[in-house]
């Protein structure tokens, strides 16, 4: 039903209007108008999307009923292949939905495109901890103060509300915060990716001080680095083992094409990361250890991944190396998470192969999803096609490195 609803006809009316009416020297006044009822638009719209999330998992549960399967689970695989998102990032707006579905109040402003979708977020991270009793007393309070608020003072108005309420839900919330700790790794420009770490404040604050200090001495010998050349360098020093961050010894795969490989190329990718210049990935080469890099080669036709060179430290498992080197992220449609499971396409249990042909990289959750009722996977040889339940059909092909298109 809602397949044919064209976006675009929306902008066209506002563009047709905005030509029409605007004067060219009421200095742009009706394009700030435009501006401002676009975004009330996108409110709504995103309210109206977590309230069918919300039925959709109503509408799930009482399908799937009591005992066959989890209809959370099977409704975030939905909203993840649907939109093309990873199953992590639908799972965060399935949270938000059942946040926002106790607390009335917020979710008629944010369905009133009254505040942005960025500060009810931050309500309902605020109040998840509180009892329903204590729900229906914030909620009632947040409707006088949420409007025109950034989402940090919305957070901070909450805090303190459910503070007053209840301290102890403020003291586990800061528990649990200090609890979640995680190391994450971003691509960036160039060559260069950006590593995050949170974890307890303390413990994050003395380990940038022992960086800083230990910069701020070698700078005062003579060392021509930057203040943050020697911090990084003595990051990956101190957490690899390693003497010189330069010449590392943790194995890393660098993904080259015949033509790369004869010196001819024009791009190059470092496996979990992303493309890099033929030049980086010569200097990665000659920096480290002989067995501390792996050369993964393509596909000249399609691109795909076809083999790797067999050199390395220990031998542990050939076949597990090169589907995670195939699939570089998990193939569940719209995924991009780190692969922590390789399945079988068609399961062992019913006689599924034990070969590259049969096995796919998943993440902890696409994994749990394609297990649930009503969800299948089949190959076509190359790609996997995930079925829903709802009878939809997405296509996975293994990922093209090198950015090779095909023709």
């Amino acid at each position: 039903m809602f397949e044919d609803v064209d976006a675009t006809g929306v902008l066209a009316a506002v563009r047709a209007h905005d030509h029409a009416s605007a004067p060219l020297h009421e200095g742009g006044a009706s394009r700030v108008d435009a501006i401002g009822a676009l975004d009330r638009l996108i409110r709504a719209a995103q309210a109206e999307q977590v309230r069918q999330i919300l039925g959709l998992y109503e509408a799930r549960s009482l399908a799937m009923g009591i005992g066959r399967g989890d209809a959370s689970v099977s409704a975030v695989g939905e909203v993840s292949l649907v939109r093309a998102i990873s199953p992590g990032a639908a799972g965060n707006q399935f949270t938000f939905a059942l946040g926002l579905e106790s607390l009335p109040g917020v979710f008629d402003l944010f369905g009133r495109g009254v505040i942005p979708e960025s500060v009810a977020r931050a309500v309902v991270q605020e109040t998840k901890r509180l009892g329903p009793d204590d729900r229906v007393l914030i909620d009632a309070e947040l409707v006088k103060v949420l409007p025109g608020l950034t989402p940090g003072r919305a957070r901070k108005a909450t805090r303190r509300l459910v503070i007053r309420i209840d301290a102890e839900a403020a003291k586990q919330r800061a528990e649990r915060a200090r609890a979640d700790q995680r190391v994450s790794l971003f691509p960036d420009a160039d060559g260069v990716a950006v590593l995050v770490v949170r974890g307890p404040a303390e413990q994050l604050v003395a380990v940038h001080e022992a960086l800083d200090s230990w910069a701020t001495g070698l700078r005062a010998t003579g060392d021509t680095r930057t203040r943050g050349q020697i911090m990084c360098a003595t990051l990956v020093e101190r957490v690899t083992g390693v003497r010189h961050a330069d010449t590392m010894d943790v194995e890393i795969g660098l993904v080259l094409d015949a033509k790369t490989l004869l010196g001819d190329g024009t791009t190059a990718e470092l496996a979990g990361y992303g493309p890099i210049s033929p030049d980086v990935a010569d200097e990665i080469i000659a920096r480290a250890h002989k067995r501390s890099v792996r050369r993964l080669l393509t596909d000249p036709v399609d691109g795909t991944l076809v083999g790797r060179d067999p050199r390395r430290r220990h031998f542990d498992g050939p076949l597990a190396g090169h589907i995670k080197a195939r699939d570089r992220h998990c193939r569940q449609p719209g995924c991009e998470c780190k692969i922590r499971d390789l399945d079988h396409v068609i399961d062992y249990q019913a006689g599924g192969p034990t070969t590259e042909a049969n096995a796919q990289g998943l993440c902890k959750r696409s994994h749990t999803i394609k297990h649930q009722p009503g969800w299948s996977v089949r190959s076509d040889g190359r790609a996997t096609i995930w079925r829903t339940p709802t009878g939809h059909e997405y296509r996975s092909d293994p990922p093209p490195l090198l950015g090779h298109l095909r023709q």
